[in-house]
């Protein structure tokens, strides 16, 4: 009976020195509503997902703690004159052509830009998108949200 009453004790004693909550609630997510052309918006939500961007896409912006608004995407595709002398005086580089994007992070209570980024990368059509989206959600959760 000692050995239980001593070993209750140590255990109480043990879990009152635990400094966290043993059920403790996961850090709130920030709510971001996308505010981008349609085929944009669907690949910053995927890349949000896949990178897993600590933060929730909602569909309305009344919802929205932060709103991601984007300029329309710029795709160049290289002609075939270009590429063949791109190839033959420099390097075969980027001759596909390339994608750019302007990105803004806004405060909805505060209607203040917190975080802004410029991505640019050598490809252009529907995978220079989804590059431009991997390339936002990385920088968005790492210059931004995890420093939060």
């Amino acid at each position: 009976m000692r050995r239980l009453a001593l070993f209750l004790f140590t255990l109480v004693v043990g879990v009152m020195q635990i400094s966290t909550p043993v059920f403790a609630l996961p850090p709130r997510q920030p709510k971001i509503f996308v505010k981008a052309e349609p085929d944009f918006a669907v690949a910053l939500a995927t890349a949000f997902n896949r990178n897993r961007v600590p933060a929730i896409v909602v569909l309305h912006e009344k919802d929205a703690d932060y709103v991601l608004k984007s300029a329309p995407v710029a795709s160049v595709r290289e002609s075939g004159a270009s590429i063949l002398a791109r190839c033959l005086l420099v390097m075969c580089v980027g001759i596909e052509g390339w994608s750019s994007v302007s990105v803004r992070l806004i405060r909805v209570n505060g209607a203040s830009v917190v975080w802004a980024y410029r991505a640019r990368r050598g490809i252009g059509g529907p995978v220079g998108i989804q590059s431009l989206s991997d390339a936002v959600a990385k920088h968005l959760k790492n210059d931004f949200l995890e420093r939060e």
